[in-house]
């Protein structure tokens, strides 16, 4: 199934002078280099190594290869893998998260799109660098805004909750804010991802009514829990805002629930679980 170590994805500060680094210092090949990212291969192998500075793509990522993505997916059950993200779009293919019963998140992805296309030159691939991010994506699953915000009608929804945003995410306030919302859009109406985005656009500039007080409070956890949340959250601490209605949040929930009920205790919703998240730097 994993066929090799398609590539490894890191973040660096400065791009030039990382790529100079490890194309002349480590010896890597340098395959494509743009304002935005650097794509190197290793001299023995095909394991490419892509270099970036931008905050919205991961700090760390390692991409297995495998044949087809789709196809594992639709095979699942009789393979036994446990889906985390299903298949989506990227540069070349398709990629997708698995599970492995330890815990263990594994980042696949798949070249079908060059197999299905017209045969070419075996290095032109480099002229698409695979980040594993599907265009229009921002971090870790945050999809770009389909369509603008529409102020009035959100902020009528927000005071018609009553509910602060910090403390919507995950409660049946939001999904009647989303409900509501999203009537006022004909035809492409907004995800709940978009909606939160929405809310954080208008928090952002001020636009937002005073709502008060939170209803809810973050649980109270000990120093290791609390611990074991920060470090599964990681590089995305600083943006943490944007990961309600994301698959990696989705992921957060569930290793720290599995390491909740390693201690024996109930696991969390996923509203209270971003309540903790969203207080961990204050």
């Amino acid at each position: 199934m994993l066929r090799r170590v398609d590539r490894i994805v890191l973040r660096v500060p400065s791009l030039p002078s990382a790529v100079t680094y490890y194309r002349d210092v480590l010896g890597l090949r340098l395959l494509k280099h743009d304002n935005r990212l650097a794509s190197l291969r290793m001299n023995d192998a095909d394991t490419e190594l892509v270099l970036h500075a931008d905050p919205d793509l991961p700090a760390e990522a390692v991409y297995y290869l495998v044949d087809d993505v789709r196809a594992l997916f639709e095979k699942r059950a009789a393979l036994k893998v446990q889906f985390v993200q299903q298949p989506t779009a990227a540069a070349r293919g398709y990629r997708a998260a698995i599970k492995d019963p330890f815990g263990n998140v594994m980042l696949i992805v798949d070249r079908t799109a060059e197999t299905n296309a017209t045969p070419h030159d075996p290095n032109a691939s480099s002229v698409h660098i695979e980040d594993g991010k599907p265009a229009g994506m921002l971090f870790s699953g945050m999809k770009s805004d389909r369509i603008g915000v529409r102020k009035p009608e959100l902020v009528k929804a927000y005071q018609a909750v009553g509910r602060t945003a910090d403390d919507l995410p995950y409660t049946p306030d939001f999904e009647r804010l989303h409900a509501t919302y999203a009537t006022a859009f004909a035809e492409t109406r907004p995800s709940k991802q978009e909606v939160w985005r929405h809310l954080l656009n208008l928090r952002k500039a001020g636009e937002l009514p005073k709502l008060g007080e939170a209803r809810s409070k973050p649980p109270p956890i000990d120093p290791d829990a609390r611990a074991r949340l920060r470090e599964l959250v990681g590089q995305e601490m600083g943006k943490r805002d944007r990961l309600p209605y994301t698959d990696r949040f989705d992921h957060i929930v569930d290793a720290f629930n599995d390491y909740h009920k390693s201690h024996r205790k109930r696991p969390l919703s996923p509203h209270l679980v971003w309540r903790l998240v969203a207080t961990l730097a204050k």
